[in-house]
């Protein structure tokens, strides 16, 4: 329980905050001095340095608390929308003009000092963004299970390149009249990031893949669980069954490519391998998240590899497991990727 006096040092740290604030709306940079936010707080030096080390740690608190509010607030805007108006609605409010002066001069040294702390402190940027990641990544996993956006994305990787243009979305309105003539707005953010996410036009020339692009497009790629090798496929509409499940035959498809491609290291030159028989025990339906196969090598011969591959979900629980046998050939050694072998 917070007492008196505890509740005092936590509205002190708060009125340094405030005069970061009011400074920054007021110039719109970031090179105040330490001495000037004790004068305006009509605090002391001493008391300054208990709550933080330097400016730039008061600044990182000010961004900090900036970026936390911001994502919680539009993770209760966008609640209930589906994927791309969650993405529309973010980015209509991170290009939205300034309420005021005072705001656009806050707004312009807020992204001048994220551009400082990415280069200086990343690890503590990071962590900074993480809840706007956060949001991201569940507009992009919801978009993924809608069969709005490719099933191929790697969500983490989607969300963070989204944010980065997002957070660059404030220098982009400064810089586009310059570069383009017209500032870039929301609309062109939006159609620039959709598209990048899987929305494609409905004239878009369709092109015949091939099967590792067929199977980047149900998602299926290489990953890693708890350090071992795995292959992945996230649940998505292309990609159940009418009970809304993982479809068993795909499940048997993740477990084949997953064993081919973790057997590739075991080849010796002038070999390759190919399925001879494969035995999958269905154990739980995967509804969501997605689906991780996970290949441990039973034996390993120069005629015959036997391998066991457990498929778990998201939650950690044994979904299925499976036995597969390859037999070893002569031919053109695979050099990976998927579709390389199985």
């Amino acid at each position: 329980m917070t007492g008196p006096g505890d509740q005092a040092e936590v509205t002190r740290a708060d009125r340094f905050i405030k005069t970061a604030v009011e400074i920054l709306g007021e110039t719109g940079r970031t090179d105040f001095t330490v001495q000037e936010v004790v004068a305006r707080s009509k605090t002391s030096l001493r008391a300054f340095y208990q709550h933080f080390s330097s400016k730039d740690e008061l600044l990182l608190a000010l961004f900090d608390r900036t970026m936390e509010q911001t994502a919680q607030l539009w993770r209760a805007e966008t609640n209930g929308l589906d994927s791309t108006a969650a993405l529309k609605l973010v980015l209509d409010r991170i290009s939205a003009r300034p309420e005021s002066t005072t705001q656009d001069s806050l707004n312009r040294a807020l992204s001048l000092y994220n551009q400082h702390l990415a280069e200086t402190r990343p690890r503590e940027y990071a962590r900074v963004l993480s809840p706007l990641h956060q949001l991201l990544r569940d507009i992009v996993g919801q978009g993924i299970t809608e069969g709005v956006f490719n099933p191929g994305l790697d969500v983490g990787a989607s969300a963070a390149i989204v944010m980065q243009t997002m957070v660059g979305a404030l220098r982009l309105h400064w810089l586009g009249t310059e570069l383009n003539g017209t500032p870039i707005d929301a609309g062109q953010l939006y159609d620039f990031c959709s598209r990048a996410l899987g929305i494609r036009d409905s004239d878009d020339v369709s092109v015949t893949p091939t099967l590792a692009e067929l199977f980047a497009q149900i998602g299926m790629r290489p990953g890693t669980r708890d350090g071992e090798f795995a292959m992945t496929m996230p649940v998505s509409p292309h990609v159940v069954n009418t009970s809304g499940a993982l479809q068993g035959g795909l499940i048997a498809t993740l477990v084949d490519v997953a064993g081919g491609q973790f057997g590739l290291e075991y080849l010796q030159p002038g070999t390759t391998m190919t399925t001879s028989d494969l035995f999958v025990r269905y154990l739980r339906p995967i509804k969501q998240g997605s689906a991780q196969a996970v290949p441990r090598m039973l034996r390993a011969g120069r005629r015959a590899m036997v391998m066991q591959i457990d498929i778990y979900g998201d939650d950690g629980e044994l979904a299925a497991t499976a036995t597969v046998n390859f037999a070893i050939i002569n031919g053109m050694t695979p050099t990976g990727g998927l579709g390389a072998a199985g």
